[in-house]
């Protein structure tokens, strides 16, 4: 008969607490530099991201057939 070893208790090892959490790729000395790519990465985003109205009409393309899909977009193309 095979007998197992026991499991032993394990502690993971608690990182050092410096009171900043550092972020992968973002290396800026002042806290204003992050702030200011916050801010434009926000304006970035609000740009691209859909209107209610927008979404509706993406919703509503989604759910239609393949065919009126196609008709669709052909009118778009012209």
């Amino acid at each position: 008969m095979h007998h197992a070893q026991p499991i032993q208790h394990w502690e993971p090892e608690k990182p050092e607490d410096h009171g900043q959490l550092e972020l992968p790729g973002i290396a800026l000395d002042k806290s204003d530099e992050l702030l200011e790519s916050l801010d434009e990465l926000e304006q970035v985003l609000e740009k691209v991201q859909l209107t209610t109205e927008e979404a509706e009409l993406l919703r509503r393309f989604r759910r239609t057939s393949a065919e009126n899909r196609r008709m669709i977009l052909q009118i778009l193309g012209n």
